[in-house]
């Protein structure tokens, strides 16, 4: 996990729960359509204990029609940022006048 993941005590933010309850769907049902026998592993996903694979995260996100960046907003938002800063730390490189061979 990378150390700039917004978390809430320990937990990592998502709208699953959210998105579950607008399209009026019971945790039973979504755990059944993503590939699950029960909805114990979805609470877990749901309470933010976990973080599911990039499989089931494709399969909520079909299931809640949603794009899966809609699901967990924060850890999009946080490693977003994060490559958005590299590329200009990498760009401000890139740009900076390196030494001829003949200056040198």
């Amino acid at each position: 996990m990378n150390k700039n993941t917004k978390k809430v005590q320990g937990k990592i933010k998502n709208r699953i729960a959210l998105y579950r309850r607008r399209m009026g769907l019971s945790q039973r049902r979504v755990a059944t359509l993503v590939g699950y026998r029960d909805s114990s592993t979805l609470s877990v996903y749901e309470s933010g204990r976990s973080i599911p694979s990039l499989t089931i995260a494709f399969r909520l996100g079909i299931v809640l029609r949603v794009p899966v960046e809609f699901l967990f907003p924060e850890l999009y938002d946080s490693l977003r940022n994060q490559i958005r800063g590299q590329e200009e730390r990498l760009d401000r490189k890139d740009h900076t006048p390196h030494p001829s061979p003949e200056s040198v």
